[in-house]
């Protein structure tokens, strides 16, 4: 009976073929059907081909074999964000679907993922810092003034960091499912930000003029509530009447209102999302003028619903537009920047609202960890980096407050 040249998991056979070369044969595994996976090697020497399976028996011995594959980092990507981010809010897909087209295939696409090395990612990123800003072809009249103020070629490191992340979680990914040995992203570093950009919020005075400027208008109750609760933007827009608790004081955050692509007409849409983090579905407690405030904007908003009668689109949201539309976000951001002109005050963005709120509660005197539940954040740490600068301040007058306290008589000639 012929004696069968296989032998067991990892240990491998050796012949000559009939036109001279020599050929290696090594059982790597086993497929879903229990059938023996061979890897074949192939050399015109013998001691060529032995050298090229005692690599491969090392790896399967020590528990490092990654079978041989011809994905590309653009194909990876891709079953990465169809397969494994399906579930993921529909702004957080798009972020990664707008880093994966713009950023990542045109440059790393076409390589194998198995032979992506560290340095190659870390020259990619450091390009990016470098010289990494995407210009349109056909770009707005509005791009176009921003560019006369002569934008620095490269990214910032923030929207660098979120490039990175993005690829790193992708070949996280591809390890666990055996593609990779080890993540070549890991060993990546980005520079150390030189300067911190400090939040730099309405001041009390600027609030109050504000407000006070725009009473009258249709969307006063918004930015009122955006200021007192500190919302996110998609937060205020996806208020429905059912989170409002008139009873109990409160308001819930349970939605987002926000613009995404529509992945088959390729269309922006208005959509209701869940909010950020778990952290971020909340009951905020309101005080007596928030609640005079809806109030009077609810009536406001009855009247509306009687005068488009059937044409009235009711979703029950607490601002919409005059026929009960959901608002776009870019047209709030709009509106929000032409009452800030009208009232006088300094252009800041519509977020510096949900900023100016932690700001005049921690200048108050108020907790941390209650500033924190307020906005929503994950973790405190988040909420302490943000607002470092003003936490800073508020110890410093509780120091002055504690001096004043306990009394003593410094001699005069003291430093």
């Amino acid at each position: 009976m012929a004696k069968s040249n296989i032998r067991a998991h990892g240990e491998g056979t050796l012949r000559k073929r009939s036109d001279g070369r020599w050929e290696g044969r090594i059982i790597t595994g086993y497929d879903k059907k229990g059938k023996p996976v061979t890897r074949y090697f192939y050399g015109k020497k013998q001691k060529d081909v032995t050298a090229k399976m005692d690599e491969v028996k090392a790896e399967l011995c020590m528990g490092k074999y990654i079978e041989p594959n011809k994905i590309t980092l653009g194909e990876w990507l891709d079953i990465w964000l169809n397969t494994y981010k399906k579930g993921a809010r529909p702004t957080t897909r798009g972020t990664y679907e707008y880093i994966i087209r713009v950023h990542l295939k045109p440059t790393l696409g076409g390589e194998l993922l198995r032979q992506l090395q560290p340095h190659q990612l870390q020259k990619f990123f450091n390009e990016l810092l470098e010289n990494g800003r995407v210009q349109k072809e056909k770009p707005t009249a509005a791009e176009k003034k921003k560019r006369k103020k002569e934008q620095p070629p490269g990214l910032s490191r923030a929207t660098v960091e979120k490039i990175r992340t993005t690829v790193k979680a992708a070949l996280s990914q591809a390890v666990e499912d055996g593609l990779l040995l080890k993540n070549p992203a890991k060993s990546t570093k980005l520079p150390e930000e030189t300067e911190k950009k400090e939040v730099v919020p309405f001041t009390s005075e600027e609030a109050e003029k504000f407000l006070n400027s725009i009473k009258g208008h249709r969307q006063f109750a918004a930015y009122y509530i955006d200021l007192f609760a500190g919302l996110r933007r998609g937060e205020t827009l996806g208020l429905m009447w059912d989170d409002i608790d008139f009873e109990g004081k409160t308001l819930k955050i349970v939605r987002e209102l926000v613009s995404v692509k529509d992945e088959k007409t390729k269309k922006y849409c208005l959509i209701f999302q869940p909010p950020k983090t778990p952290k971020s579905q909340r009951t905020i407690p309101m005080t007596g003028d928030m609640i005079k405030v809806l109030k009077a904007h609810k009536a406001k908003q009855n009247e509306e619903r009687l005068f488009f009668g059937a044409a009235y689109h009711n979703e029950n949201l607490v601002f919409c537009s005059e026929d009960g539309k959901r608002i776009w976000p870019r047209h709030f951001n709009q509106q929000y920047t032409i009452l800030l002109k009208k009232a006088g005050i300094p252009h800041k963005k519509p977020h510096t609202m949900r900023h100016t709120c932690a700001s005049l509660l921690l200048d108050a005197g108020e907790e941390l960890k209650v500033v924190q539940e307020i906005l929503g954040h994950s973790r405190i740490g988040t909420t302490a980096d943000i607002y470092s600068h003003l936490t800073e301040k508020s110890i410093e007058k509780s120091l002055d407050k504690m001096s004043t306290m306990i009394k003593v008589d410094l001699p005069e000639n003291s430093q």
